[in-house]
């Protein structure tokens, strides 16, 4: 099978509904070498916050360098989020040979009238374990996919166990009353193994510790043996202090929003400190401060844009939903909200919209064509958003829904934009969000621009850092194209520092050189957090390897990179060879690709046909690889002659700077003008 076939064999598993129990997997994992019992894990349960405490839990066992395996469901909009590898989700090409190899042993089972045929998430849940036992990861974070007694994932035995706050949900599975939830919840305690529990109801918290001294599992509560308290918070983030037993962790960061994702963080402090009391070295306290600081779990209570403010929360429940209402007003200020809401049918719909009209003027409701069990009526959305006394709007496109919205919002940071309801929702909108919201790409404080020899890069990376510097930001442009480069955004330095902008290139006396001769300067790049930096990076694999040897830094500082994508060029005519070139890049690098510029041109001979199957090319290989295409790009008179044929995709006017050999003695051409929607001179 191909990827392709694989996901539809795997969807094709859907009919066999969510059927709880651990004899199908059990049985496949035996037919296939018993990968689980090679695995170090942790597994984490609970109603709310236990893929951001996953999240969380990851980032900081790679921090103290580690390699590690992650398990989350469901994904937003790719089955290889779920399964990842120090960050980086399975290839396509390698989910489709676990699921090709496991597929037989799926037969076998299902001829078993006692077992039955296994269901997706345990087709899943087994190819993940197999991937990591492969991989030879030296951790396996596990999320729990329904409750956790009867969980697929229920077959580990790990280091330690962590149980979120427990709520009310998938009541038809779990039970009626929070008592019956926290008992299937507590079933992911083993005998002996640690368990660190979050903020809980009364109730649940008696059930849990029940279960932990039934089973003589050491239990640490936070509240109790762990302590937080939030000291700050705004729009980058959040601080708190915390400590666990006698250890006083001083004051820590997490870039998510929210109070309740500091409650999530005190969870996986808990978790780090109980991998530790069982000896795992995980060096000083600045693994866990780094690993904090720099997760990202997508999708929760996530910034995709500052102008206008759109966030994009996946709270599918109603315990969810009211964490949401808490931390919007904080992150929002006095602007006023649109929100674009859809929520599944088995979801208390009503209870939900009262919670969003709490901190919404204007609701439009939609739904995800993806949702698993269906979505409530956009209509019966409406409805009760009106009967709260909120402007309602009914859009059956979840994509003209957040359209619609970001017009609302506008693009003057009046007002803000707030999609959530549902993951699938989330899943569905969130690339087109980071394709149009705002003139111009939110990025991290580190952005690299790679892509194929002759792609356009440097002149990219030096209209972005130009951009940056416009919008107010301390800028440094790193020229790290030193591998037989043609044009090096080095030529631009006097350019740049006229407008106060610092280019830091090949080590002093080496400018000229083809040689991997670096300045001190790209080390402190990193380290200064109030400067974007902004990285032009020499094409190709071999321009990728240059990459590498800074690999931990980018790792440690947070970063963007994008391919920038250029289908003149031999290499990335098509799909499959832009495909195959980026995922090159990407291994030898070994980093990750965030987005896709598409810079298709042919210097003075590039037509709007050109940029037009430029994309073409880029949203196909985008939607390959889940990844937004963050702008295209062209001159002002080029992009001009598009009119109103591109609407979902930001469009970037260019100011060239780069001029080859032969053209050195003449004039730069004068700057272009003009702004059109999703459209800036940078």
């Amino acid at each position: 099978m191909d990827y392709e076939e694989a996901i539809a064999f795997l969807h094709s598993l859907g009919k066999f509904g969510v059927n709880l129990g651990l004899g199908r997997t059990l049985a496949l994992l035996d037919r296939t070498g018993s990968p689980h019992l090679k695995l170090k894990a942790v597994h984490v349960a609970g109603t709310n916050g236990k893929g951001s405490v996953a999240a969380m839990t990851a980032s900081v066992l790679r921090a103290a360098g580690f390699r590690v395996g992650l398990y989350t469901s469901p994904h937003l909009a790719s089955y290889t989020e779920r399964i990842t590898v120090n960050g980086r989700p399975i290839p396509r090409a390698c989910l489709a040979d676990l699921i090709t190899r496991l597929r037989p042993h799926f037969e076998e089972v299902g001829r078993d009238p006692a077992l039955g045929p296994p269901t997706e998430f345990e087709m899943g849940t087994v190819a993940s374990f197999l991937h990591f036992a492969e991989e030879d990861v030296d951790y396996a974070v596990v999320e729990v996919g329904l409750g956790g007694r009867f969980d697929a994932t229920n077959v580990i035995t790990p280091l330690v166990s962590v149980i979120t706050h427990v709520d009310m949900d998938h009541r038809e599975k779990l039970g009626d009353t929070l008592e019956e939830i926290a008992f299937e919840k507590a079933g992911i305690i083993k005998p002996g193994v640690p368990v660190v529990v979050g903020a809980q109801h009364p109730q649940a918290l008696a059930v849990i510790k029940r279960v932990a001294a039934e089973r003589a599992a050491r239990i640490y509560v936070v509240g109790e043996d762990i302590w937080y308290e939030r000291t700050g918070h705004g729009a980058e983030g959040q601080t708190f202090r915390a400590r666990m037993g006698g250890d006083d962790l001083g004051q820590l960061e997490i870039s998510l929003l929210g109070p309740h994702q500091v409650e999530n963080a005190a969870c996986a402090v808990g978790a780090i400190g109980a991998l530790r009391s069982l000896g795992v070295n995980m060096g000083g306290g600045d693994a866990l401060r780094r690993g904090l600081r720099l997760t990202r779990w997508p999708g929760r209570l996530e910034v995709l844009q500052r102008q206008p403010l759109v966030l994009v929360d996946g709270a599918h429940n109603l315990d969810g939903m009211k964490r949401l209402a808490e931390a919007v007003p904080e992150v929002v200020g006095d602007r006023p909200v649109t929100a674009v809401v859809g929520v599944s049918r088995d979801k208390p719909v009503a209870e939900m919209v009262h919670q969003v009209a709490g901190f919404a003027s204007c609701i439009i409701a939609t739904g995800a064509s993806s949702s698993r069990l269906g979505g409530a009526e956009p209509s019966t959305i409406a409805m009760l958003a009106a009967s709260e006394g909120r402007e309602a709007v009914v859009s059956s496109s979840a994509t003209e829904a957040v359209d619609e919205g970001l017009a609302r919002a506008g693009d003057d940071g009046a007002g803000a934009l707030v999609v959530c309801g549902s993951l699938y929702l989330v899943g569905e909108v969130r690339n087109h969000l980071l394709s149009v919201a705002g003139r111009l790409p939110m990025t991290s404080r580190i952005v690299v621009f790679s892509g194929a020899y002759g792609s356009g890069k440097t002149e990219v990376s030096l209209n972005f850092a130009r951009m940056r510097r416009r919008e107010g930001a301390r800028v440094i442009v790193v020229d790290l194209d030193i591998v037989n480069p043609y044009f090096r955004s080095r030529e631009a330095a006097r350019i740049m520092d006229r407008e106060g902008i610092k280019v830091v290139s090949s080590a002093p006396g080496f400018e000229a050189a083809d040689l991997p001769a670096l300045a001190p300067g790209i080390l402190q790049a990193f380290d200064d957090r109030s400067t974007t930096v902004v990285f032009d990076v020499g094409g190709d694999p071999v321009g990728g390897r240059v990459l590498a040897r800074y690999s931990a830094e980018f790792e440690a500082a947070g970063y963007d990179m994008f391919f920038v994508l250029n289908t003149n060029r031999p290499f990335t005519r098509d799909v499959p060879g832009a495909e195959a070139m980026l995922e090159s890049i990407e291994d030898s690098s070994r980093l990750s690709f965030s987005g896709i510029v598409s810079n298709t041109h042919m210097g003075d001979e590039t037509t709007p046909a050109d940029v037009l199957r430029g994309i073409e090319v880029a949203k196909a290989v985008a939607g390959r690889r889940n990844l937004p295409v963050v702008f295209a790009s062209a001159v002002g008179d080029v992009l001009a002659g598009l009119g109103e044929a591109v609407r979902d995709t930001r469009l970037v006017v260019l100011e060239l700077h780069m001029r080859p050999p032969w053209a050195h003695d003449l004039l730069p051409p004068p700057p272009t003008g003009g702004i059109r929607p999703h459209q800036e001179v940078i």
